[in-house]
This record gives C-alpha cells, structure tokens and sequence, in this order.
C-alpha cells in the first residue's frame, strides 16, 4: 500500500496542488497522512484547511495550528514575541481564518496511532514527547531510542523539522517527509514522501515537487504582509536567513520572472527535440508562456544563434527567461550556464552564444551575473550526453520560470567564453563589413550599422560580389521587381536585397561574404 506523508504546508496552496498532482502520478494518493501545520506563513490557510477535510486525508494538529486556535496563546504568547514580522503573520492568519475552519482545527488531535497494513503507526507532529520538538539528522541516536520506548509503534511520523529524515532506533522507524509549503534549506521546491507497506515490507521515498513559486510569493503580497514573507517563499530559506540576504549586496532577488519563456535553437522542426524539451518545461513550469524565436538557426552556427537572440531580445518584457541551445560541443567539458544579464533571464552553452548581449551589457553597465549549472538536482535524473537541451537547459529554464532563485542553480562565474564577432572597419574610402545573416527570403543583413554613414546617406557606393549598389533605398516598394538595393532594415544594419527575389543565390552571397562601402566622393 502507497501512503503520502506530508507536512508544514503552512497555508502554501500552489505547493500542495503540486505535491498532490505528483502523488496522483505515483498511484499514492488515496491515502495521505498529514502531519500537522495548516497553517502560516503562507497566503492561503482557508483554502488548505478546507481541503485537509477530505475523507483521504488524516490530519493532526501542528504547533502553529494550535497557537492559531489558542485564546489564551493569542493573548499572552504571541504578544511576548519581540518581532513584529511574526506578530503580523500570525493575527493575519487569525484573521484569514473562517470560524468554522478554526473549530475544525480544535477538532484535531495533537497525535494519532493507528495500524496500516499490519504495521503500527504514529503520527505526530513534533515527537511522542511535544507537538513542538525538532527530530533531524542531528537529533542524538539516544534521544530516539528514548523516544520509541514511549510507544509501541513500528512507524513513527513526524514534521515540524521541515527536513526530510529517514532513521531508525532499534525495530521502530523515524520517517519526517519534510515541508510541503515553507521550506528552510534553500531549495524553494516542495518536499513530500510516499510510505509503501508491501507483504509487512516497509520503503520510503522522499520527492522535491517544483512549483509555480511566483503564484505563492505574489499571492502573499496581496495579504499586505511584510515582504520577507514572500521572500521566505521564494528562496526556500528561514526568516532570519532570508533577512539577512536583505543586507547583503552580493545576494540580488530583485529581478522576478514574467512567466514569459523564449526558445531558440538549431534543432529544426522535424524531428522530436523542440516537443521534448517543451514536454520537460511544461511538466515542471505548467503555467509558461514558451514563445518560438528560432528552431531553425544554421546547425551549430553559434555566432547566427547568438545574433538572432540579440535581435529578439529588446522586444520581450523584463523578466523573460530565454532558452538557447545551439551546442555543438554537448557532452564535451564545456559549461552548461544560467544568468541574468540586464533584465533577463538566459540559459545556453558555454561556447559564446551569449557574446552579443554580454558585450551589449557591458557597453550599458547593465546587470551580469552568471553561474555555472552544476547543481544536477535541478537537471532531469541521469542526463545524457547528446541531448543536454533536455536534460539540463530545459530543466533550469523551467525552475527559472517558476521563481527559483538564480544561485541556487549553481555557482556563479566571471569568465564565460566570448567569441570574436566581426566588427566593420573604417578605411579611406569607406566602411567594410560582412554579411552576417540570410534571412528566409534570402536577404543578406550585414553588420554595418545604418548610424555609421547616416552624414553620407545619399553619398555611398555598396559593394557585394563585385556588384555595385547606388545609395539607398528607403523599402522595397521604391524598387522594381529584380533590382538589387541596400537598405536600413528594421534592426538600424545594413542589408542588400533583391525585390521579389533572392539576394544570396543570385549574388552567391552568404554569411562571411565581404560588404563594401565607399563613399562616392572617394570614387570621382
């Protein structure tokens, strides 16, 4: 028999719908074990109380739940608590609380033992001892062999931690499943276990569940409560943790996701890989938005992918998380990298995809911070080497979106790899650039900005392939049918076109190909 364990959803509704949706996927929800704390800390304790009365659930009553029931403690303990964050917290979950769902919780008792498929089982919130003891990796082996004597159970369950444990003390086992809705260890995702008695065989699993994080921390906004409650939501850390990240500098949480997730890559639309990694991103982040740039950038061109995001990139609201991967060297030792730079999110290779909009930001001042994407409990189990868009990039984006803290992905660095982009030069005559794009109608954009000769915009002289142009063209409609024209395209660069036709087959010009431009009193 599957059993979920769950505890301290502390009032965090999108937590538990994800834990729930993941139990339901492991056949495992038909019985779940509920181990105290409703309530707190999060914005929604109507809501889950409301659902704990479900005739699957069995509930006990947490230390939180009971102070929230408390007359007496409502008078006199919460008022002796010195900070003001905390006070706030818990009369608005007082507050938040219907009558009904208050007398519900005075219903609930503070332990309960009952037998499940032969084995005795304890459900505390704290220890046999107090609803309000910690049991964690730490708590001495004696105090636990103390502890099973005080009852008969096989199983003893326990929350209030907010760690996930697994001990045993002597035939009796500890099991604590963790936090479902406010989690202390810098991993904001939702923690749970499933319980499975087999022939009087006893396992347990421990799972960490994403979810829409930015639904809670936005959530917990409108109840008007201190910010560093929905801070404490969103980095997954306890309330003096998350207030002293308030006063350090070096620890940014300022920029949030949109919800908004950009992809672009080399994969073309044939075959599986853009479904797949949608699959993966959909599966953790359900509420993106994916939008397309690319799938067909020019296989392993990473100077066009990075290009064709930079030109994308100012037309996406702050917040944006873009997934890139054009990677010819996956599975090799390259890194696999997140940042914010600006304000937006990226995740790509680390081959120099990314130049474009780190050498942009560095001309602005603008924000960067890259990390290495080395923590693989963030990547899908046992990642391949041929298909780290999957296994990797599609996963991070996807915690990304969800609210995940940057640095809790990896390890920041100073030094991803930059490529040498072709930059015009300015010789006697003119300008001479490249072609450095071929768009589908086979125009040729250069890297020749138009701010570059905009004093001699009538005074120039283009030359491709031994072909010259005279001045420029405003749009194509100025033209006939077949001219070769250059023109300023929507970018501000340079491109050679040829109206109704195809400028890079007829011209045999492609990306690299030389573009010159001579201003025509250096011609006379």
């Amino acid at each position: 028999m599957k059993i979920t364990l769950i505890s301290d959803i502390h009032g965090n509704l999108p937590a538990l719908k994800a834990v729930l949706r993941h139990a339901q996927h492991l056949a495992a929800d038909q019985m779940i074990l509920n181990l105290g704390d409703l309530t707190g800390y999060g914005p929604h304790p109507e809501q889950v109380v409301a659902w704990s009365k479900n005739e699957r659930v069995m509930n006990i009553l947490g230390n939180y739940d009971k102070k929230v029931i408390s007359k007496a403690y409502r008078k006199t303990g919460w008022q002796k608590v010195n900070n003001p964050d905390k006070r706030a917290m818990f009369a608005w979950t007082y507050r938040a609380l219907s009558k009904k769902s208050i007398k519900y919780l005075q219903t609930l008792p503070e332990s309960h033992q009952r037998k499940i498929s032969g084995k005795h089982i304890l459900m505390t919130h704290g220890s046999p001892a107090s609803i309000s003891e910690h049991l964690g990796a730490d708590t001495p082996d004696e105090r636990l062999a103390a502890l099973a004597e005080m009852t008969d159970a096989d199983i003893i369950l326990c929350g209030h931690s907010h760690m996930a444990i697994k001990r045993k003390a002597g035939n009796t086992l500890f099991i604590n499943p963790g936090s479902v809705g406010r989690l202390d260890d810098g991993d904001p995702r939702a923690s749970y276990a499933v319980l499975d008695i087999q022939d009087k065989e006893v396992s347990v699993n421990f799972y960490r569940v994403p979810y829409d994080i930015m639904s809670a921390v936005n959530a917990m906004r409108m109840t008007g409560l201190p910010e560093i409650f929905a801070q404490i939501l969103r980095q997954g850390l306890n309330y003096d943790d998350v207030k002293s990240n308030f006063n350090n500098p070096s620890k940014s949480y300022t920029l949030e996701p949109n919800g908004t997730l950009t992809m672009l890559t080399d994969f073309g639309l044939q075959d599986h890989f853009v479904g797949t990694m949608k699959g993966v991103i959909t599966s953790i982040a359900p509420q993106a938005n994916i939008i397309d740039i690319s799938h067909q950038v020019r296989p392993q061109n990473v100077r066009l992918g990075g290009h064709l995001l930079a030109q994308a990139l100012p037309y996406f609201p702050a917040g944006t998380v873009h997934v890139a991967v054009v990677d010819p060297g996956v599975g090799t030792q390259r890194r696999a990298l997140a940042g914010q730079i600006g304000d937006h999110f990226f995740v790509a290779p680390d081959n120099g995809l990314l130049t474009p909009i780190l050498e942009r930001a560095h001309g602005t001042g603008e924000t960067i911070e890259i990390i290495s994407l080395n923590q693989s409990k963030y990547w899908l189990p046992d990642p391949s080497t041929s298909f780290h868009g999957r296994d990797i990039f599609a996963p991070a984006a996807a915690h990304l979106v969800n609210g995940m803290p940057l640095d809790r992905l990896g390890d920041r660095i100073d030094d991803p790899i930059m490529m040498a982009l072709p930059q015009p030069s300015l010789g006697d005559q003119g300008w001479l650039g490249e072609v450095i794009m071929v768009d589908v109608f086979g125009n040729l954009s250069t890297n020749l900005r138009g701010d570059l000769f905009e004093n001699n915009i009538g005074d120039i002289n283009v030359i491709i392939k031994g072909k010259h142009i005279r001045g420029l063209t405003g749009t194509f409609g100025d033209a006939q049918d077949g001219d070769l024209i250059a023109t300023i395209d929507s970018s501000g660069y340079l491109s050679i076109a040829i109206v109704n036709g195809d400028a890079s087959k007829t011209l045999g010009a492609d990306i690299g190909t030389p573009v010159q431009i001579i201003f025509s009193s250096k011609t006379a």
